[in-house]
């Protein structure tokens, strides 16, 4: 790790929290139609009593590490297991799958609030419906200017986040219509679990030196799925559609990947980045104005954008009441 992001560690570990489960079993099913999905900062699905089945677990590190620890690999991995088959299940007889996915510096008690929000302004069909609310460690600030420090590494979680939780999730999935809503950072988790991507040189380093994979040989299966993907707020840019980072090859994804649609927002302080530097340090430019758009378009076909401009706040429940949202909703939904 160079200096700099040695000194953001050390900011971040000072005003920050990670975003875990406060009970013991959060990977559960809500009736009559919700599914929950909680990962941990590497992509890990909290096991049932996850506390004391892996044994002492330390809240800043991840769940692999502590199992590796405690020689209980081979726990983590069997409940994992679990719960992919019990996702599997829960979605086998239903049309269409929701999935949430909540963007950075959120609590899982304000994710909450908001994926009911959704709820409440969709047209969910409880038997033919399934929700699935996604949960990862985006960090949470303790004071507002925390959340410029805690970017950085809440970057490098939300790619692991999709590559090696959301994926598995998708892969349990055949032949559904499925409709992934995200929020801010989400969009990465949301693309990451769609192909491999271009993660930073430091946090590759610093993640593998610890003994953690951090590139995926289990692609996303080819199950005959219908994926849109709609991302308000995406704080992405380019580089989250290269195949490298700084390199100008664009990945590939799925045929099954139907549609992206963005919203655009000049007016959003979050992906301005307050002073200006949504080009900088892990790009926002997706959502902030219609350059980064064109330029992707020009590559794939699948993208739409609706303008959000004069929204001057960017948390996810403003978002959700904007009545342009409702008309993006119901391009997809009857």
């Amino acid at each position: 790790m160079n200096k700099f992001y040695f000194y953001i560690y050390m900011i971040v570990c000072s005003c920050a929290t990670h975003n875990i489960p406060s009970s013991g079993n959060p990977n559960i099913q809500i009736p009559p139609n919700t599914t929950v999905a909680f990962v941990d900062l590497n992509g890990n699905f909290y096991p049932e009593k996850w506390e004391t089945q892996i044994g002492p677990y330390k809240k800043k590190s991840s769940l692999y590490l502590t199992a590796k620890k405690n020689n209980t690999i081979e726990t983590l991995t069997n409940f994992e297991n679990q719960n992919l088959a019990k996702y599997h299940q829960n979605v086998l007889n239903k049309k269409r799958i929701f999935i949430f996915v909540h963007g950075y510096n959120n609590s899982a008690a304000k994710v909450k609030l908001n994926y009911d929000l959704l709820c409440a302004k969709i047209n969910i069909d409880p038997i033919q419906d399934e929700v699935i609310e996604f949960y990862w460690d985006g960090l949470v600030s303790k004071d507002p200017i925390g959340s410029g420090r805690i970017w950085f590494y809440a970057t490098g979680n939300s790619q692991m986040a999709g590559e090696f939780g959301l994926r598995k999730i998708l892969n349990e999935i055949y032949d559904k219509d499925i409709i992934i809503i995200s929020h801010s950072r989400g969009a990465s988790v949301v693309l990451s679990s769609l192909s491999n991507p271009p993660y930073d040189d430091d946090f590759r380093r610093n993640t593998e030196k610890l003994g953690i994979t951090i590139d995926n040989k289990i692609p996303l299966a080819e199950n005959g799925n219908r994926i849109i993907s709609i991302m308000l707020a995406p704080a992405v840019g380019e580089v989250d559609f290269k195949k490298e980072k700084d390199t100008g090859s664009f990945r590939s994804f799925s045929s099954q990947l139907k549609k992206i649609h963005i919203t655009i927002n000049k007016n959003d302080p979050v992906l301005k980045k307050f002073v200006g530097l949504k080009g900088k340090f892990n790009p926002t430019t997706l959502g902030f104005d219609i350059t980064a758009y064109n330029n992707l378009k020009s590559t794939y076909n699948f993208f739409t954008v609706d303008n959000f401009d004069g929204q001057n706040n960017h948390s996810f429940n403003v978002y959700i009441n904007n009545d342009k949202f409702e008309q993006m909703i119901k391009k997809y939904i009857p």
